[in-house]
Order: C-alpha cells, then sequence, then structure tokens
C-alpha cells in the first residue's frame, strides 16, 4: 500500500487557475443579477392594483423582512444545507445596490444642489465626512477587533445610509417645502456621493496580493474609478442628449434606465467598477436631462420598490445571523453609531443654514441611519477575503444596519408628529411677537 505524499501548499498554477475561474465567472455573475433586476423593473413599471400594493406593503415592512431572513438562515444553517456561493450573493448585491445608487444618483444636479437646496448640500458635504471621520475613529477605539482601516470601512460602509425612514411620513404631511425637498435629496446625494469613497476605503482595507507592492489593490481601485466614470458617464450623457429629444421625451426614464444597466453590465468587461458605473450614468444624467421632477422620482420610487425589499430580506438571510457573535463594545458602539454619532454631525452641519431650529433638529434624525445601501454594500464584502479583519466588519456593521433599521422605523411618525407640533408653536409666537 502507497503511502499518502503531502504535496504541501496549492502550487501557483494551480491557484492562478483559480482566480481565473472566479474571474471568469464574474461579470456573468453580474450580468444574470442586472438581467434580472431590469425585469423586475420592466414587471413592476407596468404593473397596478394588488402587485403594488404588495409590493408597497413589503416596502414598508424592514424589520419583517429582515427577521424573515433571518429565520430562514437559521434554519438553514441548523439543517446542515451548503451555503451560497459568496461571488453570486456579492453579485447580487452589486445589482441591488447599483440600482439604488443609479436611482439616487438622477435626483439631482450636483452643479445646482447647493442653491437649490442648501441644507441638503450642508449634509452631504459637511454631515457625512463628519460622521465617517467620527464613527471611523470611535469604532478603531472601541472595538478592538477592528484594524484602523477596517475602523474606517465600516464607517463608509455605515455612511451610505438608506435609511429606513419613511419619507412618505414628511411628504405627506402639511411641513414646509424646504424639508421636503431636503429629505428627498440629502440621502441620494449622500449615497450617490458617497459610494466612490466606500469602494477606495475598501481598497486601502484589502491586503496586497504576495509579492506586489502594497498600494496594489488602490492603484487597481482608482483605475476602476476611472473607467467607470468614463463609461457610465457617457451612457448617461446619451440617454439624456436622446431623453431631451421632442421624438424620445415621454421614454426619458426608460432610456436612464437603460444607460444605467448598460453601465453596471458592461464596467466589468473593460476592469471598471459596475455600482460606480451606474451611479455615474445617472449622475450626468441627472446633472444634462431637462426631464421633470416626476420622472426623476419614478424612477427612484420604482429602484426602492424593488431593491429595499431584497435588500433587507437578503441582508436577513446572508448577514443578520452575525448579531449573536457581537459582544458588549460591539453592541454600544452600534446603538452610538445610530444615535450621537449620527444625529451630532448632522445637527453640526446644519447649524448655519436658513432653516428653522425646529427643523435643524428633525433633519438631524430623520435620516443618516445605515439601511438598504449599507446593508448591501456589507453585503458585498462577502467575496473580498483579502480584506484585513473582514468578519469583525461584517459583524459589527451588521449589528449596526439593524438597530438603524429598527430605529428608523419606530421614530419615523413620531419625528413627523412632533415637527409638527413644533412648527405650530413656533408660527403661534412669531404670530404673538408680531
Amino acid at each position: 500500500m502507497k503511502t499518502p505524499i503531502n504535496r504541501g501548499p496549492e502550487p501557483r498554477w494551480d491557484a492562478g487557475w483559480r482566480i481565473a475561474e472566479t474571474v471568469k465567472k464574474l461579470p456573468m455573475a453580474l450580468a444574470s443579477a442586472a438581467a434580472f433586476l431590469a425585469a423586475l423593473f420592466l414587471i413592476l413599471g407596468r404593473s397596478k392594483g394588488a402587485v403594488l400594493r404588495a409590493v408597497d406593503l413589503a416596502a414598508r415592512s424592514p424589520a419583517l423582512l429582515v427577521a424573515a431572513g433571518a429565520a430562514i438562515s437559521m434554519v438553514w444553517r441548523f439543517s446542515g444545507a451548503p451555503f451560497a456561493d459568496s461571488d453570486w450573493t456579492a453579485a447580487a448585491a452589486d445589482a441591488l445596490l447599483a440600482a439604488l445608487a443609479f436611482a439616487a444618483a438622477a435626483q439631482f444636479r450636483i452643479t445646482r444642489l447647493a442653491s437649490t437646496c442648501p441644507a441638503s448640500f450642508r449634509l452631504t458635504i459637511g454631515g457625512a465626512p463628519l460622521f465617517l471621520v467620527v464613527c471611523g475613529l470611535a469604532a478603531f477605539i472601541l472595538v478592538p477587533q477592528l484594524s484602523f482601516t477596517g475602523a474606517f470601512l465600516l464607517a463608509g460602509a455605515l455612511t451610505l445610509n438608506g435609511a429606513a425612514f419613511d419619507r412618505r411620513a414628511v411628504t405627506g404631511a402639511p411641513a414646509p417645502a424646504t424639508l421636503k425637498a431636503a429629505v428627498r435629496l440629502e440621502s441620494a446625494a449622500i449615497l450617490a456621493l458617497g459610494i466612490p469613497v466606500a469602494v477606495m476605503l475598501e481598497a486601502v482595507a484589502t491586503a496586497a496580493p504576495q509579492n506586489m507592492p502594497l498600494v496594489t489593490p488602490v492603484f487597481e481601485a482608482a483605475q476602476g474609478f476611472l473607467f467607470a466614470f468614463g463609461l457610465g458617464g457617457s451612457l448617461g450623457l446619451v440617454a439624456a442628449y436622446y431623453g431631451n429629444k421632442l421624438k424620445f421625451k415621454k421614454k426619458a426614464g426608460e432610456l436612464a434606465a437603460v444607460s444605467g444597466v448598460l453601465a453596471f453590465v458592461i464596467a466589468p468587461l473593460i476592469g471598471a467598477h459596475p455600482v460606480i458605473a451606474a451611479a455615474a450614468a445617472g449622475l450626468l444624467w441627472g446633472e444634462q436631462t431637462l426631464a421633470l421632477t416626476v420622472t426623476r422620482v419614478r424612477l427612484r420610487r420604482i429602484a426602492e420598490r424593488v431593491a429595499a425589499p431584497l435588500a433587507y430580506f437578503g441582508f436577513g438571510l446572508a448577514l443578520a445571523p452575525r448579531i449573536f457573535q457581537a459582544d458588549l463594545l460591539t453592541v454600544l458602539f452600534a446603538a452610538a453609531a445610530v444615535t450621537i454619532m449620527r444625529a451630532g454631525p448632522r445637527l453640526a452641519a446644519l447649524k448655519k443654514t436658513t432653516l428653522p431650529r425646529e427643523s435643524q433638529m428633525f433633519l438631524a434624525w430623520f435620516g443618516g441611519a445605515p439601511g438598504a445601501a449599507s446593508a448591501l454594500f456589507l453585503i458585498s464584502l462577502l467575496d473580498a477575503p483579502s480584506i484585513v479583519a473582514q468578519d469583525a466588519v461584517l459583524t459589527v456593521g451588521s449589528l449596526a444596519v439593524l438597530f438603524g433599521i429598527f430605529a428608523a422605523r419606530l421614530t419615523s411618525r413620531p419625528l413627523v408628529k412632533l415637527l409638527l407640533k413644533q412648527t405650530a408653536l413656533a408660527k403661534k409666537r412669531a404670530m404673538f411677537a408680531g
């Protein structure tokens, strides 16, 4: 009988072959996810009545979707069934995140954001970066499992927000028009402009391949940025150009959606980041289009109807069970990240705006919490084992997103009621003072 030979580590040629096979599968996974998502968009865009009501009900119950996904995940784990392939899971998360990023970027003209809605502009360029710094430093100090780069990667993921706040509670209430505009635009701007920052932080937190310079992941990410902005921006400009013509004006929204899907599918074939490419298509289309605001809002509403419920359910399936690995320090950090660390920087950013005090307090709390976008970005990290302290990032991030979802749903309507009450009292005081 022959003695088994210990072959040692996997040969380099075999490891390279496995990497090549993964690279070959990635475009197919992304294309399949994009095709599935496009089909959902088409079906939902043509649906009426009971189908839309069912989808709206799901979108309004994120906590239940997370709980259902977590319950199914636990049963699946206890049964000993095999886990889903991380490449396909991450590709699906990228497709949903690209849909949210594209629709968010299409909501505004970046060159006019400061004049259109000063509050949203300050929350985007002031509140979000300040939260990123505060959250990253706090994570590094409070959670010993996190490296410095991992802590800021976590902060970048939580900055994307996608909060589960019920924006209809504001838009349907007799609130000031400036406040309604801020609620609609600030989350869109932070998500659209925060995606590149989060992806770069992912590259910084990624360990370089063996015998390669430490800056290799950053260089590759920067190259992917350049290609993604070029590809997505070009497609967005083409969609806006033809959508502005009288012949295609009624199809402006459909042309925009096609540009986003094409950017997402083509991006991995040329070494570009697919999510950034889709966001760039939305950003350039939003800058150049002459479409009405209702077209922009319709794009985002359809994207959120499709992506948000799937994001929450997928988050429950993939990451929610990780909360059982959390310790006390992780719980404290997650609770602080969705309360004090979130509201403080937002309130500081709003100090110099002309909004009344009660509106500033409302915006400081209503928005900015981690939600669908943060959940999808964390799921997309499942196929990135080279990230330093990946397991800790996913565990802490999962708990923070879970806290953010529950906090947002529990406080949405009470915050609106308190705002309306405070606004009425302020009007009475102004009337008596006059």
